[in-house]
């Protein structure tokens, strides 16, 4: 029997699947019974936005090319993620902050002119600090203080420290797919670590796809990926100090995505059946 405030669980295993909204919850549970968990990353950055030709030759050879690259300066790890070839960008909205995202479509019919992608610097903090998930959403809303949602800027109005504004979008030979975005100044928003890594990776980019460091390519933001605090857990995901107990899914840390997330169920269903 496992208590957590003013209810219990009553059974011979427990398996809890809160989802990353609840991992928050997730915390207080493993604070409740004693259960150690470690703070995990946070990754910060911005979803860049450029002709399709311009990736043409990977993305028609690989739809979705994951480039990891190690910065100079920081040797922090910059990548990328969630390529859209011949997508739009588009906003989310995540307890209340609005971020940015984006997708793609496979009829013909809806596609774009442009592709994007996100640019994400990944940071993993250390103690006594144990919000990432807490300082993401602060930097996310102050670019919604900024614009009222999310903030656009070309590349080199940033280079050149000066805020991006309508003209200057409309100049552009890059037509945003995300209209309602705001021109303005990526630089009073994305920390100085993060904003010098995300520049430094766009320039490697410009090596093996020429064009990616134009002027003219949009960066939007902020995209955040946010992470649960990592449940401390044994190879077969039962937690380290409850037997019996196991935690799956996006909550417990353990995963990051629906396939590995379905995939952590099946295996502590196959571990709990295996123990007759």
């Amino acid at each position: 029997r496992i208590y957590h405030e003013d209810s219990y669980y009553d059974g011979k295993e427990c398996v809890i699947s809160a989802g990353r909204s609840g991992s928050k919850w997730m915390e207080n549970v493993c604070q409740d019974l004693g259960i150690n968990t470690n703070s995990n990353r946070v990754d910060i950055g911005v979803r860049v936005e450029l002709p399709a030709g311009i990736f043409a030759h990977l993305t028609d050879e690989l739809y979705e090319s994951k480039i990891v690259y190690r910065t100079s300066k920081y040797e922090d790890l910059v990548r990328t993620f969630c390529m859209n070839p011949k997508g739009e960008v588009v906003n989310e909205n995540t307890n209340g902050i609005v971020t940015v995202n984006g997708h793609s479509y496979e009829d013909p019919a809806k596609q774009t002119n442009n592709t994007n992608f996100a640019l994400l610097v990944s940071k993993k903090f250390t103690e006594p600090f144990k919000e990432p998930i807490a300082y993401g959403q602060h930097i996310a809303s102050l670019a919604n203080m900024l614009a009222g949602g999310i903030l656009v800027q070309r590349f080199g109005d940033l280079l050149e420290g000066r805020r991006s504004t309508p003209d200057r979008i409309k100049s552009s030979i890059i037509t945003p797919t995300l209209s309602c975005a705001t021109p303005g100044d990526l630089s009073l928003v994305i920390p100085y670590r993060q904003m010098k890594s995300i520049i430094e990776m766009l320039f490697a980019l410009d090596k093996i796809a020429p064009g990616t460091a134009s002027r003219y390519t949009l960066l939007y933001g902020i995209e955040v990926k946010f992470y649960s605090a990592r449940v401390k857990l044994t190879n077969e995901l039962e937690t380290e100090g409850v037997k019996n107990l196991f935690t799956i899914g996006d909550g417990a840390g353990v995963t990051r995505g629906l396939i590995q997330a379905s995939a952590s169920g099946v295996y502590v269903a196959q571990t709990i059946c295996a123990r007759g």
